[in-house]
């Protein structure tokens, strides 16, 4: 497949665009005058000298003008849908081989799209990527248990649905929990799904709660009628901290590219300091992301430094003294 024609379609210009709209409003009548203000608001300033005297001459046979003078869609309906594009297909089709796409589509939806796209050419493939500070131990995407409870969850966290979950601890305890879901994230470095939500206690103190979809043995929706009105989101409030993490990168080891991509979810600043030859960093985060935050600056070692504020880099040595001293004693 031409990589040029994977990447342009005409269907992303103008001209298919502001045809379109006047398409639509052209099912109920559409005077010259009125395709004219669409095509001056919704494309280039010459554009009318180009696309308008085809419609108006039927070279493109789309409309046809009536004895009201207005112009009317020789469509069978007014609603104009575009087809997908090469590039769209290409990305859909590398999806296809993602091996989280079990968790969102069916099996049936999964045959129906590798069928319908099995002429297409992905446009990348898992084997392109080469993926560095990743866990090895991630979650088990293809067992039919996890895809069950990960569907389950999924729904309940858009129709706001509280659910009866039996979890494994760390300990390997199984209890079961009522839990209203608000929302799942994924983490690229641990290669893990967590269900953030909020743990429904019959004293009414409720909690947030983070859970490891890997440990969630069974997932029962419950009955919504006993949470009405109840805001799940103020659990989840972000608390923005007061001052930024403050990092001096090195120039070894290609460490400002890998802070660039590492911490790209993040708003940050960095400028290159010439008199000590290294860039500081300034990253603001909310208060629920300072432990991802620490784990992530630690895995760069030397080539990074946190210089402050001072009750983050206390964090940072109490972890490096910890680490340090758990490795002194498998020595001894």
């Amino acid at each position: 497949m031409e990589t040029s024609n994977i990447l342009f379609s005409e269907i992303y210009g103008c001209y298919f665009a502001v045809v379109g709209k006047i398409l639509e409003q052209a099912g109920n009548g559409i005077s010259k005058s009125d395709m004219e203000n669409l095509v001056r608001s919704h494309a280039f300033y010459d554009t009318a000298f180009h696309l308008l005297p085809k419609l108006f001459s039927g070279e493109w046979d789309l409309l046809e003008q009536r004895a009201d003078g207005k112009y009317y869609s020789r469509l069978e309906t007014d609603t104009v849908s575009r087809p997908m594009t090469g590039l769209e297909k290409a990305w859909l089709k590398a999806l296809l081989a993602d091996k989280r796409i079990g968790l969102f589509v069916t099996q049936s939806e999964l045959t129906l799209l590798e069928d319908t796209l099995s002429e297409v050419s992905p446009l990348f493939l898992p084997e392109d990527f080469h993926v560095f500070d990743s866990a090895a131990d991630g979650d088990p995407y293809e067992e039919e248990n996890y895809i069950q409870n990960f569907k389950i969850v999924l729904k309940a966290c858009a129709s706001e649905t509280p659910l009866h979950i039996l979890y494994e601890n760390s300990r390997q305890t199984e209890s079961w929990t009522e839990i209203l879901p608000h929302r799942i994230i994924y983490s690229g470095r641990d290669d893990k799904f967590r269900l953030l939500g909020v743990r429904l206690q019959s004293n009414g103190h409720h909690k947030q709660i983070t859970m490891n979809f890997a440990r969630i043995l069974k997932a029962l929706p419950l009955s919504t009628s006993m949470l009405e009105n109840f805001n799940t989101a103020k659990y989840f409030k972000q608390k923005a901290c007061s001052a930024p993490i403050v990092l001096e990168i090195l120039k070894e080891r290609n460490a400002l590219e890998r802070c660039m991509l590492q911490f790209a979810s993040w708003e940050k600043q960095t400028e290159y300091e010439e008199e000590r030859d290294c860039y500081i960093c300034r990253i603001y985060y909310d208060r629920q992301d300072e432990t991802e935050l620490l784990i992530r600056i630690l895995s760069f070692g030397p080539v990074v430094k946190v210089l402050g504020p001072e009750d983050f880099l206390r964090q940072v040595k109490k972890r490096v003294n910890r680490q340090y001293q758990l490795n002194t004693w498998e020595i001894t």
